[in-house]
């Protein structure tokens, strides 16, 4: 927690000087609050019904480039939250890892050092059990039944336990992609070529025992730790989505791909839910209203950009095998053991049995 308050101190040091030398030594503009302060009197924000002119600043943090859908769902929010309370929200968006990697971001979140955030889903192992199910390997057909999950009841359920449990809630579940697998060595096509390779994986207890029954070797490693990870060697591959692979240019240090597609991987774009709870009724209604539109930035980004994707790694010199839906299977078998080890060890409120119940419906109506 220290090291976040001194990153976020850093960046709204750095903003005052460029502002100060922008207007000639006179400070003006807007900085994000690190503590969620408002600021009101002189606020040139438009009054609501109730009078109130009050501002109310969010930072928000993020974990990946400018240009990827997430963070683009990141600069939708900023932009709708501040047109719809006609000024009485002032956002700004710290990406790429800018004030800190994912688990300090959460925590950031928790403390109300920043008020929002957006992070893995795997990255909640640290703090919850209630996310840990939907990492489970080829519980969701495809995309859009990943999407009527988190959109669904079940959901909204899963968001109201970690809201009580931890202190943040999530406001939407941005579509981070289907986890693909790289690495420097061979080709793999089955649970075999898996054999002595040392694959990064997200720090979830979940991941490493995933990737323990494909054969592998998982090192949890942070993120923002990967690519020189990968550059020398530390660890021969990794999985993530295109959309990462791409936008990371992990393909200038990978020679092989695979389309393993895993896990339906899911982005928690959250808020600090006492800040949430204590907004006026009409600026609480601005941030769901703002996270709506985030969320279909995000997702409908993901989908039109995903060959692009693919094809700037292919165009990289990452060779991409495309498995068989029997050699898949292969790998669905291996994984099989993590639900049953799942059961062993976690016991979360919205219970395996209703996950995989709502999985199954939605997968019948995919």
């Amino acid at each position: 927690m220290k090291r976040m308050r001194n990153i976020i101190a850093l960046a709204l040091a750095l903003i005052m000087v460029l502002s100060l030398a922008a207007c000639g030594g006179k400070t003006g503009g807007d900085s994000p609050a690190s503590s969620g302060s408002q600021t009101g009197g002189a606020s040139t924000a438009a009054p609501s019904a109730n009078g109130d002119d009050t501002v109310y600043n969010i930072t928000i943090g993020g974990t990946v480039p400018d240009e990827h859908p997430i963070s683009q769902g990141l600069f939708k929010f900023k932009e709708v939250a501040e047109e719809l309370s006609g000024g009485r929200f002032k956002v700004e968006v710290y990406d790429n890892n800018t004030i800190g990697a994912s688990r300090e971001l959460v925590e950031g979140v928790q403390a109300n050092e920043i008020q929002m955030a957006e992070c893995s889903q795997s990255v909640y192992a640290s703090f919850t059990d209630e996310l840990m199910s939907v990492g489970l390997p080829f519980l969701f057909k495809n995309r859009q039944a990943g999407y009527d999950f988190f959109d669904s009841e079940v959901g909204d359920q899963i968001a109201d336990v970690i809201a009580e449990q931890t202190g943040v809630r999530i406001v939407g579940y941005f579509e981070n992609g289907i986890r693909q697998l790289t690495n420097s060595k061979r080709p793999v096509t089955s649970p075999d070529d898996m054999k002595g390779l040392k694959i990064r994986v997200m720090e979830s207890p979940l991941y490493i025992e995933m990737f323990t029954e494909m054969g592998a070797n998982p090192s949890p490693m942070a993120f923002s730790e990967l690519y020189t990870a990968l550059q020398q060697g530390t660890v021969d591959g990794q999985d993530n989505p295109w959309t990462i692979v791409s936008t990371n240019a992990f393909y200038e240090v990978q020679s092989y791909a695979t389309d393993l597609s895993h896990t339906f991987d899911i982005t928690c774009f959250s808020i600090n839910d006492k800040f949430y709870q204590d907004l006026p009724d009409d600026l609480r209604e601005v941030v769901d209203k703002a996270a709506e539109a985030a969320v279909e930035t995000n997702r409908t980004l993901s989908i039109e950009l995903e060959n692009e994707y693919i094809a700037t790694i292919e165009g990289g010199g990452c060779q991409i095998t495309r498995l068989t839906d029997e050699q898949r299977q292969v790998f669905r078998d291996a994984t099989a053991g993590c639900y049953d080890w799942f059961r062993q060890n976690y016991n979360p409120t919205v219970s395996l049995e209703t996950i995989m119940a709502k999985a199954e419906e939605v997968n019948a109506a995919n």
